[in-house]
């Protein structure tokens, strides 16, 4: 584990509130603890998903989330700057009603997360009993890279998201046959044009992870990734900045830098193929 050092965190560019199935919390609550933590910056990210089989599935409303965010923006003018942001549960086929969806909402930045694959949340027993250990990670690496392929998404949310758990599966590989399908995943990503975030949500599963770890940033800068941005993932206000001193580590440790604003990133990378912004 990289000792937290004092570098500067200004952003937390993933955060969940009431809007969000599993969330709590006001947007406004929210503001008042990222301005105490010290944050110049903060991105909602409410959870948008797909599969029927979700129980978030229709939660979303954009009307009634945009309203708030308008509402926080007038509130906090001056005080913090506030992105609109969403997070997008990628199974790919639903890729069409995801493009659907993101072609007639306006976003300043779009997270794409696996959670699921075939209707089965990540390194379940369910999962598990159909995938040996190998199988069980390569296609989870598989759907990252399609994600970041489809030009969707502007960010790739907590790559390696939940491999400490179910069993530790990460645990049960060779070393190497693990970073060989990390890095034929972070290659394409890289690739893609998105770029990674560092998220924290690991405290808040327990297990105290920070995704994705220090190998996968090395690849990813060795591929040519420059930029990452910071997220908490949390889904109540006392979440907000949690552990992002320890990410921002991470990512000086790698040689990356951290930014507060995907929508800027594009003097330092290529701009993916599809671009929404909110005006």
């Amino acid at each position: 584990m990289i000792d937290p050092v004092p570098i500067p965190v200004s952003a937390d560019l993933h955060i969940h509130t009431r809007h969000s199935h599993d969330a709590q919390g006001s947007l406004s609550e929210c503001c008042e603890a990222a301005i105490s933590a010290g944050l110049g910056v903060i991105g909602f990210t409410e959870h948008v998903d797909f599969d029927p089989a979700d129980p978030g599935i229709g939660f979303f409303n954009y009307d009634a989330v945009r309203s708030a965010i308008d509402d926080v923006r007038r509130a906090y003018t001056g005080q913090i700057r506030i992105l609109f942001g969403v997070e997008v549960d990628y199974q790919e086929w639903f890729t069409d009603q995801i493009e659907e969806f993101l072609a007639h909402h306006r976003f300043d930045y779009v997270i794409g997360s696996v959670h699921a694959i075939g209707q089965q949340a990540l390194m379940t027993d369910a999962y598990l009993a159909e995938r040996d250990p190998f199988q069980a990670v390569s296609d989870y690496f598989e759907a990252v890279a399609r994600s970041a392929e489809s030009g969707l998404f502007d960010v790739i949310g907590h790559l390696e998201y939940k491999l400490s758990r179910g069993g530790h599966i990460r645990d049960r590989l060779e070393n190497r046959a693990y970073e060989t399908a990390l890095a034929r995943c972070v290659q394409r990503i890289v690739g893609s044009g998105s770029i990674l975030e560092i998220n924290t949500a690991g405290g808040r599963h327990t297990d105290e992870s920070i995704y994705p770890g220090a190998i996968a940033l090395g690849l990813y800068r060795r591929f040519g990734g420059i930029a990452v941005c910071l997220g908490s993932d949390a889904h109540s206000p006392e979440r907000i900045g949690w552990r992002l001193v320890d990410a921002a580590a991470s990512a000086d440790h790698a040689g990356l830098i951290v930014i507060s604003d995907p929508e800027r990133r594009s003097s330092a990378l290529s701009a993916p193929r599809r671009r929404a912004s909110a005006s």
